[in-house]
């Protein structure tokens, strides 16, 4: 499991810097602060995997619907050597052909790199998290179930992005979030750091298919980080967000809003094998239209656990409560939102992994748009799970079955985008060969 924990590790900056995109609070790194326990050396190799499978879907694109499709796809890490420069970069992707219903040949394409520069007083970092998916991201690393890489990484994937959220069945989009962070040693045990990001997303083609809003939203936190002991620290920090709504193909006067927060943040490590990280704070919400959004405080909240065991046990759980951008489907939104993950190897020759995650989100508007193209009040609950298995073939092949199941439901939904949002429950099967040149663990890498 070495190479799992290790891309943990370098890729907490990344998911720290997309969840800020989301306005969500988050535990600020300070210098003093511990990524986690029990993390090994950084290897410096490159590793590789791919995968042929095959997938068989129940539901997604409509109640009884069956849907059939060969993928193609393959995963990438690297990760340097140096601890002045560190750098990072993780790649999932592949082709998904489509044999019998769905949308045809398509492809998917995730990407997320990270540089950093480290000295005695001061550290930088920026980092750029890009996904192409065809639909909304679930489980797996690359957000594709079927695919195989369940459990490759105990992180959350594109689901953590911009393109994540309210299902949505059809409809490429892009999603990328870009951050940048620097953070300067005050004394020591007591640092300031600050951060910037910037996420988009975005739809291709037509709106034949349904209606959907792009978004950007700008994110800026500045923190006060002070380690407490050589196991916990905590911080205090100012966040801002804006965001702002296009329509796909209509000229839609479309709200932006804001957010204002100030967050408290403890971090704590445990054990060896276990930390735990907790942030709350109030959010302020404001909108270039109160009518149509009206002004609004709550509590914003965001917490996570993290455990590993021997490099044979993977458990991690996170709760997140903050403002959205709305997945495309609504203006604006409120969510509460639960993710988790474990993965467990069994000797040498077999890994069971899962994945689930439950969200509830309420648009931040009270109104529908005078054009009636978009529903913009609603609760929406999501909740998906996957398990995968994977046994050991041969030194560099291992075989896998997954299966995945979603439900979403809506208490109002109108409109074009009525078509891209899933409504019931979905199912999907995987199963599929992966070869791993490099493997330093059974399957995925």
């Amino acid at each position: 499991m070495k190479i799992q924990t290790l891309i943990l590790a370098l890729l907490l900056s990344m998911v720290v810097s997309i969840a800020q995109g989301q306005a969500l609070p988050t535990a600020e790194s300070s210098m003093a602060s511990a990524l986690g326990p029990n993390l090994p050396n950084l290897d410096g190799v490159f590793h590789y995997a791919l995968s042929a499978s095959e997938v068989i879907q129940y539901g997604y694109y409509g109640s009884g619907e069956t849907s059939y499709a060969t993928d193609l796809s393959g995963n990438a890490a690297y990760t340097s050597r140096s601890t002045v420069r560190p750098f990072s970069v993780l790649f999932a992707g592949g082709v998904i052909l489509g044999n019998q219903g769905g949308q045809g040949t398509t492809s998917f394409w995730n990407i997320a790199a990270s540089q950093g520069y480290v000295t005695r007083h001061w550290i930088f970092n920026i980092s750029d998290s890009f996904s192409f998916l065809p639909q909304s991201p679930t489980t797996g690393l690359s957000g594709i179930p079927g695919v195989g890489d369940l459990g490759a990484v105990p992180v959350q994937g594109p689901t953590a992005g911009p393109s994540g959220g309210i299902l949505t069945t059809t409809g490429e989009r892009i999603g990328n979030s870009v951050s940048g962070s620097v953070e300067r040693q005050l004394a020591r045990t007591t640092s300031i750091s600050g951060s910037g990001s910037w996420s988009v997303l975005h739809y291709l083609g037509s709106s034949a298919d349904g209606e959907n809003l792009d978004s950007a939203d700008v994110t800026g936190v500045v923190s006060l980080n002070h380690r407490l002991d050589a196991l916990s620290s905590v911080s205090v920090s100012a966040v801002y967000s804006s965001y702002y709504f296009t329509g796909n193909s209509s000229n839609l006067d479309l709200p932006s809003f804001q957010t204002r927060g100030i967050n408290i943040s403890y971090q704590r490590v445990l054990s060896r094998s276990l930390s735990v990280n907790a942030t709350v704070g109030p959010q302020w919400i404001s909108s270039s239209n109160s009518a149509l959004i009206p002004n609004s405080t709550d509590v914003a909240v965001s917490g996570g656990l993290s455990y590993l065991y021997r490099n044979t046990i993977h458990f991690s759980a996170s709760y997140s409560r903050g403002a959205t951008q709305g997945s495309g489907v609504v203006p604006g939104a409120f969510s509460n939102g639960v993710v988790g993950s474990a993965s467990r190897a069994y000797g040498r020759d077999w890994v069971v992994s899962l994945s689930g995650a439950y969200t509830r989100t309420s648009s931040l508007a009270t109104f529908t748009p005078a054009n009636s193209l978009f529903s913009a009040t609603g609760n929406y609950s999501t909740v998906y799970g996957g398990a995968q298995v994977t046994r050991r073939l041969s030194t560099h092949f291992s075989g896998y079955a997954s299966y995945t199941a979603q439900n979403q439901s809506q208490d109002q939904l109108s409109g074009p985008s009525a078509a891209n949002v899933l409504n019931g429950t979905s199912q999907t099967f995987g199963f599929g060969v992966t070869f791993t040149p490099r493997s330093t663990n059974l399957g995925q890498f």
